[in-house]
């Protein structure tokens, strides 16, 4: 479902709080939107998990990304990413499971930053044959974002042009 609907807000926050040489992970990174336009940007190291791997080589996502990781980010584990970005991805994990993965990451000091682009009150279900694009908090809105990750802060919400519905993107720092 991505579009460039909220990315602006991201990129902004990225260039102005992480280093060039800072190390990122973009997770379901699908198309490798966020990838490219962090290479665009001169960012050095940035890896990608997915749990879908299919058009990875026809996409030439190999080319984009440092590492490629076909795994279910909630099985992924790592030591430590300046930088994590949820661009559109969130809504596709377990309210309950999200949760805990990104206070997991809070805690266990594994990160600096999250971003999370998360549309607000949009159903979907299976696309492509690929059962992960399905909508697990189709519910989303500030109030249940305000609820449910507290610690996240609001920083844009923007209009998503194919459906008129919101693109919200929220950040958490350490500093």
């Amino acid at each position: 479902m991505s579009s460039d609907a909220g990315k602006a807000a991201v990129l902004k926050y990225i260039l102005e709080h992480v280093k060039k040489d800072a190390k990122i992970l973009d997770v379901g990174f699908g198309s490798g939107i966020y990838g490219k336009m962090l290479r665009a940007f001169d960012y050095q190291t940035i890896d990608g998990v997915d749990v879908y791997n299919k058009n990875i080589q026809e996409l030439g996502l190999d080319r984009i990304y440092d590492g490629i990781f076909v795994s279910n980010i909630v099985d992924f584990d790592f030591e430590h990413y300046d930088l994590i970005i949820f661009g559109d991805v969130l809504e596709h994990i377990e309210l309950e499971t999200a949760k805990d993965l990104l206070s997991g990451y809070i805690t266990e000091n594994k990160c600096e930053h999250i971003v999370v682009s998360i549309p607000y009150e949009y159903e979907q279900e299976e696309v492509y044959g690929n059962q992960y694009e399905k909508h697990l908090q189709p519910g989303a809105n500030r109030e249940f974002m305000e609820e449910h990750y507290p610690y996240l802060k609001l920083v844009d919400e923007a209009i998503m042009p194919h459906n008129g519905g919101t693109i919200a993107t929220y950040i958490w720092s350490r500093n």
